[in-house]
């Protein structure tokens, strides 16, 4: 399949395809932005923190975008902003510059390589758009204090915690049904 693709984009799907495990349409999509973000702002994969990328999904196409671009959730440079929409903003911190590229291009009746292939191949305009994220780089990623829940005794990153009836409890002891995602 890599054999028509251009080379900028044979290399990236390769690596997208060993992060992952698997060829999926979700996966061709963040390999494609992944690299065109790259090389939208003339930037190579990030070593730190200095390339940032929201995520408003959480598909397959994040794992192409952090194998690619180098954004991670450890690393604090890959967020999750869940909105349920394959958009996908990206930053690099000390510039100005800032670009959401929203995927508009939908799966049709074609095969799941075929998909992949035109996903990977077709030009950019039919398959995406790029504008201005509504909100503002993320701060860096800051270490958070651990507090014990005083339900289940378990240690939890500061921001996670929430005060009822004058105690800090985890979001699980204060929301307690593992069906809904707080």
């Amino acid at each position: 399949m890599n054999a028509t693709l251009p080379q900028e984009y044979a290399e990236a799907w390769e690596k997208a395809k060993a992060f992952h495990g698997h060829v999926c349409p979700g996966l061709a999509m963040g390999c494609r932005i992944a690299v065109d973000a790259l090389a939208h702002f003339v930037h190579s994969p990030s070593v730190d923190e200095e390339l940032v990328c929201v995520a408003e999904t959480e598909s397959c196409a994040v794992d192409a975008i952090q194998a690619i671009t180098g954004c991670s959730m450890g690393k604090g440079n890959m967020l999750l902003r869940l909105r349920g929409k394959f958009a996908f903003s990206f930053f690099v911190r000390g510039r100005k510059t800032a670009a959401r590229f929203y995927w508009h291009e939908r799966i049709h009746d074609a095969s799941r390589e075929e998909t992949v292939m035109r996903f990977l191949s077709a030009p950019a305009d039919e398959l995406y758009s790029i504008a201005e994220p509504s909100y503002a780089v993320p701060p860096l990623a800051r270490l958070n204090t651990p507090v014990a829940c005083a339900v289940c005794g378990e240690y939890v990153s500061e921001p996670c915690v929430r005060l009822f009836e004058e105690r800090f409890v985890c979001l699980d002891c204060h929301h307690p049904h593992p069906h809904i995602i707080v």
